[in-house]
């Protein structure tokens, strides 16, 4: 069943691609000659993509002190994992930029969760390991992609899905195990490798729903992330606490859950300021 839905997907005319600069950004950094100003040359030639990601660089996400006016600047200091990890992240909102809901599915909630998921995973890694930050914040963003495929494309299917989740009162990749035999994860990792992403970034999507393992730990840092966003709530004091499903989370992130109630208030106002950035208006 798995190829058979595959290949409905390579079927559909309509399905989002990835601009030409995108390719181009991914083949120049696996040049380890390629230089800041020749990266900042082709990003130039995307005059859409530099203002988002001068405006990106300049918000609060970031918080540095003094105005970042050029391009090369940003890549200079941000560095080219982050460089291009902006660069797929926006070419992608941009690419799903729909003007219209979904049926079951709101599109504004839908990246107002994804980015949540981002900036967590991106806390996360920061604080257990600094190598996985740029990866975990685009695979934050990516994670559900395969359920926008799933709601535009396969309708049916994602409402028997999204109505099994609300009657039996359980998560919607557990409904998706009772109705397909495809879960959005995979189908967000196809799409993924589809569009020519890094590796990291496929396996960090194909496995965040997985059980928690050291051989995929971005994925373990999503799915934490994933489950804070949907689960943590402040208590009658308004102080936020670390929810019974994490109880069994990896070692390595222990720490950061233990301090939760710290950072995780902080983190909202980071939320609000991507979603400034990276959300098209809609119109």
């Amino acid at each position: 069943m798995k190829p058979d839905f595959f290949k409905q997907i390579d079927r559909i005319r309509e399905l989002p691609t990835l601009p030409a600069i995108v390719f181009k950004v991914n083949q120049m950094l696996q040049n380890l000659e390629t230089t800041a100003d020749q990266l900042s040359r082709v990003i130039e030639t995307d005059q859409a993509m530099a203002v988002k990601i001068l405006k990106l660089v300049n918000s609060s996400f970031y918080g540095f002190q003094s105005k970042i006016s050029s391009i090369n600047s940003a890549v200079l200091i941000l560095g080219f994992n982050t460089i291009q990890h902006a660069v797929v992240s926006l070419s992608v909102m941009k690419s799903f930029s729909l003007k219209k809901n979904l049926k079951r599915l709101n599109i504004q909630d839908f990246w107002h969760h994804s980015l949540a998921v981002a900036i967590i995973s991106k806390y996360l890694a920061d604080h257990a390991d600094k190598t996985l930050s740029s990866d975990c914040f685009t695979a934050g963003l990516l994670h559900d992609i395969g359920k926008l495929i799933l709601a535009e494309y396969f309708p049916e299917e994602f409402e028997k899905i999204w109505l099994r989740a609300v009657e039996s009162g359980i998560s919607f990749v557990d409904a998706e195990k009772m109705e397909n035999d495809v879960n959005h994860a995979e189908i967000g990792a196809y799409l993924a490798e589809k569009w020519l992403l890094p590796q990291p970034l496929v396996d960090a999507i194909r496995y965040h729903h997985s059980a928690f393992s050291s051989d995929h730990l971005a994925s373990a840092i999503i799915n934490v992330a994933d489950l804070l966003v949907n689960t943590c709530q402040p208590n009658p004091e308004g102080r936020f606490e670390q929810p019974p499903g994490l109880l069994d989370v990896p070692a390595f992130l222990q720490p950061q859950l233990q301090t939760l109630p710290e950072w995780y208030p902080r983190l909202q106002g980071e939320i609000a300021s991507a979603c400034q950035v990276f959300m098209e208006p809609r119109n």
